[in-house]
């Protein structure tokens, strides 16, 4: 019988979120504000952890742990041997900068224990930045930023949702992250990652990271999910959010249905009858949540795999 496969805990489980934001910049690198303006602003706005990529640069955070509720994250963005520029995230070494292919940078990243996400893919310093040509060599790639708050006023599109899709569509078992990548006060609280959380568990960075790998947590500008998961008989999918609608996304980018409500359940006769029963469930169907709120205010989930 199909069933749903999340990333997500049991929706009965006891648990709350962590908002925080993993790739921006200070001062150590290509950013106007010092680190410790950066804490003290993320705190300010409740944001529960932060990592500091500055480029080819791995900023030391334990001096600045102390002064801080958050937990801080290593990390650092890597300039690729083509000029991309991407994430190391739970950092413990500098990579050679403008050395490595993003394939090679990945494989060095995931060898170390830490989590790879390529940044901004729909960036256009120039026309070939990231071609689905590249894409496609990244096999193995578990983390993308389907959106990135900079790219709001640079060259390029903020949302890279499409290039998500065509991802999951290959049967790739992609990650989305919504980040800031902030150089300037005006980046700021614009796109963030909530990391599903034990309530139980203490913090700590090299957890954050696991989580993220492992995709429990959704990305957001600015809708709050309170609940998402899948009922332990994998039949269905249950969603509760602020948003005003929810849009279920399926392979290639489908919209397969539009809900006006930010709370519903789907179950998997529903997606049978919206996606048709396929002779043969393979690894890329899949379905997943838009949380449509006011205006700019979304909210994404981690992709629902359906399998035998």
């Amino acid at each position: 019988m199909p069933r749903f496969v999340t990333s997500y805990c049991d929706p009965d489980t006891p648990y709350r979120w962590l908002r925080g934001n993993h790739h921006g910049h200070s001062t150590v690198s290509d950013g106007h504000l010092s680190p410790e303006e950066n804490v003290r602003l993320y705190e300010e706005a409740g944001y529960d952890y932060l990592a500091f990529s500055e480029h080819d640069t791995l900023l030391d955070v334990r001096p600045l742990q102390p002064a801080t509720s958050m937990c801080l994250v290593p990390a650092i963005e890597v300039t690729s041997s083509d000029n991309q520029t991407l994430l190391y995230l739970g950092a413990d070494r500098e990579l050679p900068a403008r050395t490595l292919t993003p394939k090679q940078i990945m494989d060095e990243v995931h060898a170390a224990g830490g989590l790879f996400i390529y940044d901004h893919p729909n960036w256009q310093p120039r026309p070939d930045y990231t071609t689905d040509a590249l894409l496609d060599t990244m096999t193995g790639l578990c983390g993308m930023e389907i959106y990135t708050g900079v790219i709001e006023r640079l060259s390029g599109e903020a949302n890279a949702t499409n290039r998500w899709d065509r991802l999951l569509s290959k049967g790739w078992q992609v990650y989305g992250h919504g980040t800031d990548d902030q150089h300037e006060p005006i980046d700021h609280f614009l796109a963030w990652n909530c990391v599903q959380w034990s309530e139980n568990e203490p913090v700590s960075w090299r957890s954050i990271v696991d989580a993220c790998h492992a995709g429990r947590f959704y990305a957001s500008t600015g809708v709050s999910i309170q609940q998402v998961g899948v009922r332990s008989d994998g039949q269905e999918i249950t969603l509760q959010s602020d948003a005003d609608e929810i849009w279920w996304i399926m392979r290639d980018g489908i919209v397969a249905q539009k809900f006006t409500s930010g709370s519903c359940v789907i179950t998997m006769d529903e997606f049978q009858h919206w996606a048709g029963t396929p002779e043969n469930i393979s690894e890329s169907i899949y379905i997943r949540a838009e949380c449509q709120g006011h205006g700019h205010a979304k909210a994404w989930t981690q992709p629902f795999w359906i399998k035998d």
